[in-house]
């Protein structure tokens, strides 16, 4: 359960850069392109859920401040969001347009621009194969699939093999009357030839 940001409490997003941290409490400057903010919406939703505070920058030893949001990067990032649940609430700070992006926890998969995202150090990166077959519990890796592939393969190329193989005795078992009859016409003529010599000699 996400813990509530309560934006009525005066200096409320002064307190929210105090406390912002890099896993569910982040904040991001008003120049983040619409792509690099939705992969961290992704990379939060896939987590634990959090909060972004757009519009707001924080550069160590030179102070901090807001910034003028405009309300197109919002609209473009959730363009780019599939299987994200986010809340958008645009606020006042000093005379500039800002907004907290409440973002609850992803039951699949959040995709960014088609891709999934998780945090790490901070920045969102893709989300690797085996935290992705965990996320899904599918409880197999690509090696295993592969093994398995491989296996179905082997299988499909001896069914082809014993289906040739039938199709060959097939062949053998409609050829059986037609050599019995000729076998059979074979032993007549010779009895009847044998008959004849015989007679004659």
């Amino acid at each position: 359960m996400l813990k509530s940001v309560d934006t009525s409490i005066q200096d409320w997003a002064s307190r929210f850069m105090e406390t912002c941290n890099d896993e569910d409490q982040l904040i991001l400057p008003a120049s983040v392109s619409p792509i690099e903010l939705a992969k961290y919406v992704s990379s939060i939703a896939n987590d634990h859920g959090g909060y972004i505070l757009l519009g707001v920058y924080s550069e160590n030893g030179y102070g901090s401040g807001f910034q003028n949001v405009a309300s197109e990067l919002v609209e473009k990032c959730e363009q780019l969001l599939e299987g994200v649940e986010m809340k958008c609430s645009s606020h006042q700070a000093r005379f500039q347009n800002i907004y907290l992006l409440e973002i609850e926890k992803s039951d699949t998969l959040a995709f960014a621009d088609g891709s999934p995202y998780v945090m790490k150090s901070g920045k969102p990166e893709i989300i690797p194969e085996r935290q992705l077959i965990e996320k899904l519990g599918l409880g197999v890796d690509s090696s295993l699939i592969n093994m398995i592939s491989e296996q179905i393969t082997k299988q499909s190329e001896k069914v082809d093999y014993l289906s040739e193989e039938l199709k060959e005795k097939s062949k053998l078992k409609n050829q059986v009357p037609g050599l019995l009859v000729g076998g059979f016409i074979g032993w007549l003529l010779s009895t009847l030839l044998n008959s004849l010599l015989n007679v004659g000699g």
